[in-house]
């Protein structure tokens, strides 16, 4: 059967890997419970198989393949999938070119090539659509399977731009697997950040190893895996509500802290050591609960108290084994994260250090200033000096570029903080797209910005950016079932400027500052009269 044109073939795809077996179990009887139960596209991969072995396993397979119309794959081995009539082979990189190839196994069988590389992409765009007719792009995470790989894990921003080149090079033939360390936990989040740049393409499938092969239970496996694939959402904030329809109003902000007062949310940081008490005082102000704490044994408990929130500030550089269970943790149970990649791009320890995080986990919202927001979307941040960052006027229209791409390319709601806050939501609703996306980029995403005029005095204590932070972490921590998250960013960007706004006009100086924006913010809060709030948003319109 020619399955070379068949585009949902690709929406599960098995490895096999029989060193991996439970016991009592064999090759053959996981890839039957696997088939039975669903499975799409089966590729045997046995590196360690003698020939003749290896065809005696795969004509079994074969058979029953067949039976299901499931198309079965030879990993490397072309002789093999010549002799048993395979519907197709994967070959990687460092294998027989793929021109040779085809040439040997004919016009309809099935091609898959290993990508990691742009450069790889394009390539086959110039061989043209008789050549490859997917690809599986990885490796994504890390992964036990492939031993000595010489591939550093690109994650879900490096697959983001194999699909881009894909769209650049018009290869719209070709078909994409995620590959490398995809498991339960982490596939839905690699299937709803996964969209090409343009909103046109999304990976049309995943493909994994053990988590069906190593299961002893591997139909059950393989349907809760279908089930991932086939949800249209990504629930990663529980019941929260991830729409942003209608520009939120002081009514809205209202309800917000009116929520946070009720809940008293508990909000964990895992910050720098200058802004522990200061952020700790904010938390307070606004009906919070913080704890500062970076014991990696007892997160697990932290994230389960009723209305916690992470805020995940990377001033000081924590253990990343503790950062990595903090995000697991909170995004194992949907509850909101908060980052801050403070000085990203200032240095590779710091820039290395929060690529790992976002790669790892899924956040509600970051926030950086103007520096980091650059830094993270790939634009210039040559305006950036440590871990602070300068800008003017004459940047607005970059910056809210820069904008749109983090919220856009994180899936997440981006604020860059400044004279003037930008804030932008990308989350679309939460959902999720096989093959062809949303068809929404990061233009045609709707952006804000708060105003209160020029406060210096923000910039003259520490920690006053940082703190904003605990701010968005307290009042999305404090939302009860569909709470809005757009709208408890957007009122926490408006509640902090308005109270800055407020210790500026009535300070004496940089230390009277800080005591007044405490202050302020306490007594905004417990009013709860948004009308009187001094900071301005609007909604920034395109089309002028």
């Amino acid at each position: 059967m020619n399955y070379r044109k068949d585009t949902d073939v690709y929406k599960l795809y098995l490895v096999t890997d029989s060193g991996m077996l439970p016991e009592g179990t064999t090759l053959f009887s996981q890839v039957e419970k696997a088939v039975k139960a669903g499975i799409t596209l089966v590729q045997i991969r046995e590196k360690d198989s003698d020939t003749k072995d290896f065809i005696a396993e795969a004509l079994e397979v074969k058979k029953l393949c067949n039976e299901y119309k499931v198309p079965l794959i030879i990993n490397d081995r072309i002789d093999v999938a010549l002799a048993i009539g395979a519907d197709g082979v994967h070959v990687g990189q460092d294998d027989m070119p793929i021109p040779m190839v085809r040439d040997l196994v004919g016009p309809d069988m099935i091609i898959g090539w290993s990508v990691g590389k742009t450069s790889e992409v394009q390539q086959l765009a110039e061989w043209g659509p008789d050549y490859v007719d997917y690809i599986g792009i990885g490796t994504l995470f890390p992964t036990e399977t492939k031993k000595n790989s010489k591939k550093v894990p690109m994650g879900p921003q490096g697959a983001i731009r194999i699909l881009d080149a894909l769209q650049e090079y018009k290869a719209d033939w070709c078909r994409t697997v995620g590959i490398g360390g995809l498991h339960a936990p982490n596939i839905p989040r690699v299937l709803y950040q996964c969209t090409s740049s343009d909103g046109k393409r999304a990976l049309d499938g995943i493909s994994l190893v053990s988590d069906i092969m190593a299961s002893p239970t591997a139909d059950v496996a393989t349907k809760r895996l279908l089930e991932f694939l086939d949800d249209t959402t990504y629930s990663y904030l529980g019941d929260l509500n991830l729409q942003s329809n209608d520009e939120p109003t002081s009514h809205d902000f209202h309800d917000v802290l009116a929520q946070v007062a009720k809940n008293r949310p508990l909000v964990q940081h895992v910050t720098n050591k200058v802004h522990q008490n200061f952020g700790a005082n904010v938390t307070l102000a606004l009906g919070a609960s913080p704890i500062m704490s970076e014991i990696e044994s007892e997160v697990g408990e932290l994230c389960r108290i009723p209305n916690a929130a992470l805020l995940l500030n990377t001033g000081s550089v924590a253990p990343l084994s503790m950062l990595k269970t903090a995000v697991a943790a909170y995004n194992e149970v949907t509850r909101p994260i908060v980052f801050d990649p403070v000085g990203y791009s200032a240095t590779t320890t710091r820039r290395d250090l929060n690529d790992a995080l976002l790669s790892y986990g899924q956040y509600a919202c970051i926030k950086g200033n103007s520096g980091e927001i650059l830094g993270l979307a790939g634009l210039n941040s040559s305006s950036m000096k440590g871990v602070d960052a300068t800008s003017t006027a004459s940047d607005a229209e970059l910056i809210q570029s820069a904008t749109r791409i983090v919220a856009y390319r994180y899936k997440t709601i981006a604020v860059c903080t400044g004279e003037t806050d930008y804030i932008c939501d990308g989350t679309v609703g939460g959902r999720r797209f096989i093959s062809t996306g949303s068809g929404i980029g990061p233009d045609d995403l709707d952006m804000y910005y708060v105003q209160d005029g020029h406060i210096p005095m923000m910039g003259d204590i520490t920690a006053s950016g940082c703190s904003l932070g605990s701010t968005i972490a307290s009042l999305v921590g404090g939302l009860g079932p569909d709470g809005s998250v757009f709208n408890a960013v957007v009122a926490a960007i408006v509640l902090y400027k308005s109270a800055g706004r407020l210790a500026a006009d009535g300070c004496d100086g940089s230390g009277s500052f800080h005591v007044r924006l405490i202050d302020n913010l306490y007594k905004l809060t417990r009013v709860n009269n948004p009308d009187t709030w001094s900071a301005v948003l609007k909604k920034i319109d395109d089309s002028e």
